[in-house]
């Protein structure tokens, strides 16, 4: 099995798998506790994009930190690219020669 074969995980992904049930938590609930509309909350969770203003909320309700949230965004974004164009980019850039 190769990474490919692996879905990323989105920061919707832990939140709602590794975050949520752990306090019992449903996304109304989440989002009151985030001070976002509800609708936002559900995006997040369906895999949006976790933005600096988001990270500055879930580190401070999870007592994590903000970079935190965003390397797993980092990660997933990463992942999704290397899945998406990869080989293209692969065989159609020439890395420089050290200088």
């Amino acid at each position: 099995m190769s990474d490919r074969d692996i879905a990323p995980a989105s920061v919707g992904d832990h939140l709602r798998e590794d975050y949520l049930p752990d306090y019992n938590m449903k996304a109304p609930t989440f989002a009151k506790r985030l001070g976002i509309g509800r609708q936002r909350a559900v995006r997040l969770l369906n895999g949006a994009r976790c933005d600096g203003d988001m990270a500055l909320r879930l580190a401070r309700l999870f007592g994590t930190t903000p970079q935190f949230w965003l390397n797993l965004q980092a990660e997933y974004d990463l992942a999704m690219a290397r899945i998406e164009a990869g080989d293209e980019i692969e065989t159609s850039i020439e890395p420089l020669a050290a200088a």
